[in-house]
C-alpha cells in the first residue's frame, strides 16, 4: 500500500467533517485531494470556510475549493459527514457514480444491503456490497453512543449470550454537532432526551450483532442477503449532559448463560478483535479497556484511551435486577463518529473494495 488514495470529505466544515480533515493530514494510505460543503460554503476554500479554531490544517489542504455534495467528485473513496436528509439523496448518487461511500450519516444504516460497520465487530458485514445495486458501494458506521454500547455487549454476546439490556447514556455537547445547542440549556442544566436517538440506540446494535444470512435462512457465505439482527430488545432513555466530548453509557444486562464480574471482565479484555491481522493505521491497540477503578471511566480522564479509538468499560458489577451493570465510555468524535468512519474506510481498502469498486470507477 505505498500508493496513497485520493479521498474526499463531503460535508467538510461540520464537527465530523472537520475532524476527518486532521485525521487524514498525515494518514499513511490516504490522501486528502477534495471537500465538499453546503451550497452556501460552494466556491470558498477551506480556509475561509472553516472557524479559525479548526483552520490548523497543511496550507496544501486549506487550499482546496469547497464543492456541492452534489457535483461531480473523481476521488475513489468519499467519506461522508453530511447531515442525514442530505446524506439520503447524495450517497446514494456518488455510489451510483461508482465511489466508495464510508458514511457517518443515519440515513442508509438499517438498509437491509448497506453494512453497518465496527470493524472489531463485524468485519464480515461488508459482504452485503455483493447485493448493492451500484457500481460503487456504500458502507455506514453507527451512531455516536452506539459505537460505545455495541462494542461493550460484543464480547459479553459472544461469550455468554444476551437476552434483554437497558442503557442510559450520557451524551456530550458536541455530539449534537455545529453550531450545537445553546450554551443556556445546559447552565446547571441536564436534558433528557435527543430526537431520535433512542430509536438508533435500541436498534443499531441488534444490526451490529447480528449475522450475515442468505436467501431462505442459512448463515454464512457470500452474497448474504441481509443481517439476521441479534434477537434480544434494548430498553434505552438518552440524555444531553454539560460535557464537551465523550459519551458515558450506563447498561445493565441480562445474560442467556450467568457469569459473574470477574468472568465478564475476563471475556472484555480478552475479547479478539475480527481485524488484528490486518494492520489498520487507525485500529487501536485494545478497542476495549477495563479499568478497576472506583469512579471511572470518566470523560476528562478516559476519552482520549488509545488515541480516542478505545472504549473504556469500568464499575462492573452484579445487577439486582438482571446480571451485570457497568458504565462505557467512548469519544463521541473518534470511536463514534470521525475516527469509526476513517477505520471503515481502512477497512475497505485493507480488504479489496476500494480496488475494486472505487479504482475502477476512477479509472473510466
Amino acid at each position: 500500500m505505498t500508493d496513497r488514495i485520493d479521498v474526499g470529505v463531503a460535508g467538510a466544515t461540520g464537527m465530523v467533517g472537520s475532524r476527518l480533515l486532521g485525521l487524514l493530514r498525515e494518514h499513511p494510505w490516504f490522501r486528502l485531494a477534495e471537500v465538499g460543503a453546503s451550497q452556501r460554503s460552494a466556491g470558498r476554500t477551506l480556509a475561509e470556510a472553516l472557524p479559525p479554531e479548526e483552520a490548523h490544517l497543511p496550507e496544501s489542504m486549506l487550499a482546496l475549493v469547497l464543492k456541492d455534495p452534489g457535483e461531480t467528485w473523481k476521488s475513489p473513496l468519499i467519506l461522508s459527514a453530511l447531515p442525514a436528509p442530505v446524506a439520503e439523496h447524495v450517497e446514494v448518487t456518488l455510489a451510483e457514480a461508482g465511489h466508495v461511500v464510508v458514511s457517518n450519516a443515519s440515513a442508509h444504516r438499517m438498509r437491509p444491503d448497506v453494512p453497518l460497520v465496527i470493524p472489531e465487530v463485524n468485519a464480515s458485514h461488508l459482504e452485503l456490497l455483493d447485493n448493492q445495486p451500484w457500481s460503487g458501494a456504500l458502507v455506514t458506521n453507527p451512531n455516536c453512543a452506539v459505537a460505545g454500547l455495541a462494542l461493550a455487549l460484543a464480547p459479553l454476546h459472544r461469550s455468554f449470550g444476551i437476552e434483554r439490556v437497558m442503557v442510559t447514556t450520557f451524551q456530550a455537547i458536541s455530539g449534537a454537532g455545529r453550531p450545537g445547542p445553546e450554551a443556556d440549556d445546559f447552565l446547571d442544566n441536564v436534558v433528557p432526551f435527543i430526537q431520535g436517538e433512542e430509536e438508533k440506540v435500541a436498534q443499531e446494535p441488534l444490526k451490529i450483532l447480528g449475522a450475515p444470512a442468505v436467501a431462505g435462512g442459512a448463515v454464512a457465505g457470500r452474497g448474504a442477503a441481509g443481517i439476521v439482527s441479534a434477537d434480544f430488545p434494548i430498553s434505552a432513555t438518552c440524555a444531553r449532559v454539560p460535557v464537551s466530548h465523550g459519551h458515558l453509557l450506563s447498561i445493565s444486562v441480562e445474560l442467556a448463560t450467568k457469569a459473574t464480574p470477574a468472568e465478564a471482565a475476563a471475556a472484555i479484555t480478552g475479547y479478539a478483535s475480527a481485524i488484528e491481522d490486518l494492520a489498520l493505521p487507525s485500529a487501536p491497540a485494545r478497542a476495549l479497556v477495563v479499568t478497576e477503578a472506583a469512579g471511572r471511566p470518566q470523560p476528562k480522564l478516559d476519552r482520549d484511551a488509545e488515541d480516542g479509538m478505545a472504549v473504556t468499560v469500568g464499575r462492573l458489577r452484579a445487577c439486582d435486577v438482571l446480571d451485570l451493570k457497568f458504565l462505557a465510555l467512548a469519544h463521541n468524535l473518534s470511536r463514534g463518529a470521525a475516527g469509526a468512519a476513517l477505520l471503515n474506510a481502512e477497512l475497505c481498502h485493507a480488504t479489496g473494495v476500494v480496488s475494486t469498486r472505487g479504482l475502477e470507477a476512477a479509472a473510466q
